[in-house]
């Protein structure tokens, strides 16, 4: 009977929560396997209409505001962590935040402020000052909205699809764990660990990338059983290993407005707030290509950060410049969600490009897993005068990243000369370090680049019920 299938409750308070496990196959995965129901903040007609087939009901994620001491209390436990996890990343925060006291009343706050941190960070402290939040979170609770949709519900797990930048999702979480509901979350990407906040909400299982995210999750919170975090691999990695979102290079080519005849280099830019003045980089490969002669210049694709680009990369993008196009990325933008045919053109043009440029992002692991030659920017935009802190060398520095740079993976420029040599080494001998590239990826992802990421969290959640079942 239906009614006997366990229940799942997602929670889905961002947008990119809906590529990963709403796109994907993890609900078709579900299907007769569990009943689902979707907690979203997402809740308009075209939403619900396109997923209302594949979950049992959908409910608006109502957002309540809290009282502003929590809100202070989370902020002092978040920097506290930060010192205490002391990270490349949490270093460049701490000398930008140093920058920002100007004034002698400035510094000497910032001074008190960073003893007080400095006192708390340590095990003991953040986890009674964690105990101390969630605490507090309950007993002033704004709502019981949630206690009493549990209780209509009865869910078996309670799963938060995305445990950063969704804090609307945490309180039904805690909610959930309060009346002893099974919890999980998802650790969302490869450096939330080592460059964002601590998690506050207790989940009882987490799922994760890699064996190296389990490892960082189980030194940062190691109260939690190994066997309660699961490796399923990247759900948003999928699309690049299912036929139906790469489309041919001729088709690609046509949609965007390439010439199909000739090889193309995939720009991607960062978030202007983190990579400064970027507009010169852009135009600097520009430059660069304009050297090659007409008839045999690759042409350049600059695709933007969606959610944070330069009133002057808009500018530039808007502007006819011969061989080089700026796609639109398509989102929704008031819920900052991925259309699903801006899938499809991204995994095409991972497939098809030459080869890929980009500050220091995940990007990076993409174009590896394709076989494609990486070009990183570890030097300053030319002509830029950047302050302390905005260095763009702080990137490849930074713990996540630094595994990549040392692989001998990817090439990393550090100059405007060095970016001229690789690119023509890229385009003339895309093979050189193809060994390093399969290496990496092979280390870090194992066998879960087969585009079932989705299906191995569907498999997850079930187990997790059924283990919880077993072994209450």
């Amino acid at each position: 009977m239906k009614n006997a299938l366990p229940h799942i409750l997602f929670i889905i308070a961002r947008g990119e929560a809906v590529r990963n496990f709403l796109y994907s196959e993890t609900l078709p995965a579900l299907q007769g396997k569990a009943r689902v129901t979707l907690l979203s903040v997402i809740d308009d007609e075209d939403f619900r209409a396109r997923f209302r087939p594949l979950a049992d009901d959908i409910l608006e994620l109502k957002e309540y505001p809290e009282r502003k001491t929590i809100g202070y209390l989370r902020e002092l436990i978040a920097n506290a962590h930060y010192r205490w996890i002391w990270t490349e990343k949490v270093k460049n925060k701490w000398q930008i935040l140093d920058a920002q006291a100007k004034t002698s009343a400035q510094k000497i706050r910032h001074a008190i402020w960073k003893s007080v941190i400095y006192l708390l960070a340590n095990r003991p402290a953040l986890n009674l000052l964690a105990w101390l939040e969630n605490a507090l979170t309950l007993w002033l609770n704004p709502t019981q909205d949630f206690h009493q949709l549990f209780e209509n519900l009865k869910p078996d797990l309670v799963f938060n699809t995305s445990h950063i930048h969704a804090p609307r999702g945490e309180l039904p979480a805690r909610v959930a764990h309060q009346m002893k509901i099974r919890t999980a979350a998802f650790i969302f990407s490869w450096d939330n660990l080592s460059s964002r906040g601590r998690i506050l909400p207790h989940y009882d299982d987490y799922l994760v990338w890699h064996e190296l995210m389990r490892g960082e999750l189980l030194n940062l919170y190691p109260k939690t059983p190994r066997q309660n975090i699961h490796m399923i691999g990247a759900p948003q990695f999928d699309f690049h290993f299912r036929a139906e979102y790469i489309a041919s290079r001729a088709e690609i080519c046509r949609h965007i407005h390439l010439d199909a005849a000739r090889p193309f280099i995939l720009y991607t830019t960062g978030k202007d707030n983190d990579f400064p003045e970027e507009i010169r980089h852009v135009q600097t490969v520009i430059d660069i290509l304009r050297e090659y002669p007409q008839k045999t210049r690759p042409q350049l694709v600059v695709r933007m950060y969606v959610k944070g680009t330069s009133a002057e990369m808009k500018a530039l993008a808007a502007q006819p410049i011969s061989d080089v196009v700026f796609p639109p990325v398509l989102w929704e933008e008031k819920w900052f969600t991925p259309q699903e045919q801006d899938l499809w053109i991204y995994s095409s043009l991972l497939h098809h490009c030459a080869f890929g440029i980009n500050p220091a992002s995940t990007v990076s692991l993409e174009l590896m897993m394709l076989d494609k030659p990486v070009i990183n920017l570890g030097f300053d935009p030319p002509g830029s005068s950047l302050p302390a802190g905005f260095h763009w060398k702080r990137h490849i520095d930074f713990d996540h990243y630094q595994r990549v740079a040392k692989s001998g993976a990817v090439r990393v420029a550090w100059s405007v000369d060095d970016l001229r040599r690789f690119i023509h080494e890229s385009l003339t001998a895309p093979q050189t370090l193809q060994r390093e590239r399969k290496a990496f990826i092979q280390k870090t992802f194992g066998e879960t680049l087969d585009g079932k990421s989705a299906v191995r969290a569907a498999d997850a959640l079930t187990q997790i019920i059924a283990n919880h079942r077993n072994n209450p």
